[in-house]
């Protein structure tokens, strides 16, 4: 899965966009975050500057597929 096929199951699922941010640019506060960092693809949430998931991922697909499964539930 991309970044890209991950947004449009969420939008498809109803989940709203203040929920995530799938690009690591914008507002990356009380949300779960997707972003490459240094060749790995980072997952976290990030409240008042504390990072409380902090998962890496080695391919893009593991990382869209945490993501999904952290906001559909």
């Amino acid at each position: 899965m991309t970044r890209e096929t991950l947004e449009k199951k969420l939008k498809e699922a109803g989940v709203p966009d203040y929920k995530y941010n799938l690009t690591g640019k914008g507002r990356n506060d009380e949300r779960l975050c997707l972003e490459k960092i240094r060749g790995k693809w980072s997952v976290y949430y990030l409240e008042r500057g504390v990072k409380t998931t902090n998962e890496l991922f080695d391919s893009e697909d593991e990382a869209c597929r945490f993501v999904y499964a952290r906001l559909i539930g």
